[in-house]
Order: C-alpha cells, then structure tokens, then sequence
C-alpha cells in the first residue's frame, strides 16, 4: 500500500468512516511519519477526490475517498494472499492424495505405492513451504 493510501485508510479510521468529520492531516502525518509529505499528499488526496479541504490541512472524507478507503484498507498483504494460496494448494493435494489412497487400498500393487510415495513427497513439500511462511 503506497503512502497516499495508508494515510487515506487512517483518515477513514480517525473519521470512523463518516464524511462529515474535520480531520487535523498535520497531526495525522506527524503520527504517521509522513509529516515531510504532508502538502504532497493533500494535494494527491484532493486531486483524486478523495478529501476535500475544509480548512488549510483539515481535510474531511469524500463519499469517493470512503469507497477507495474500504477498497484500500480490504486488501491483505502479499504474504497473506501467498499463505492463502499455499494452504488452498496444499489442501487440494491433500484430497488427491485421499483418493491415490482409496486406490491404493482397492489394489495394493507396487505402481500404486510409488505414486502414493510421490503425492507423500509433494505434500510435504508444500507443507515445508507453508511452515517457513
């Protein structure tokens, strides 16, 4: 999430999602660490739509800068998403693996175990993977 966001999504939180409250962006950068960029970022909020200026440097949400400041704040980082992925990967092998079993069982045979062997192998791999996340 690049700064204009992150500032975006605690304006919408320090205004607890309303429109109509008077937000101090000084203070908010100053907390935030983006007090440098204060102006800059003002101007990009406005020129987007998303703020509207009541006050030099109070700025007060848009219903525009309420629906970006939801959009913005759903989304989950990276690692999230890659755990997420993983773990669905994971738990798709692990149903394959069921059935490579039920086949095993129907008829023991040595073909069947090595490809009950290799799907073992597989899943513990994704697993090794999904435990260093």
């Amino acid at each position: 999430m690049d700064a204009y966001h992150k500032i975006l999504v605690r304006i919408f939180e320090e205004a607890g999602g309303k429109e109509a409250v008077d937000i101090d962006l000084t203070e908010l950068t100053k907390k935030e660490g983006y007090f440098p960029s204060r102006d800059e970022i003002c101007e990009m909020l406005k020129s987007e739509s998303w703020v509207t200026e009541s006050r030099p440097n109070v700025v007060r949400l848009t219903h525009w800068g309420v629906a970006e400041a939801r959009k913005a704040g759903s989304v989950r980082p990276d690692a999230a998403r890659a755990l997420e992925r993983e773990s669905r990967k994971l738990l798709a092998e692990t149903r394959d693996f069921a059935v490579i079993i039920e086949e095993f069982i129907a008829d023991p045979v040595e073909e069947r175990r090595k490809v009950l062997n290799k799907k073992f192998s597989e899943i513990q791999h994704i697993y090794d993977g999904l435990r260093d996340m």
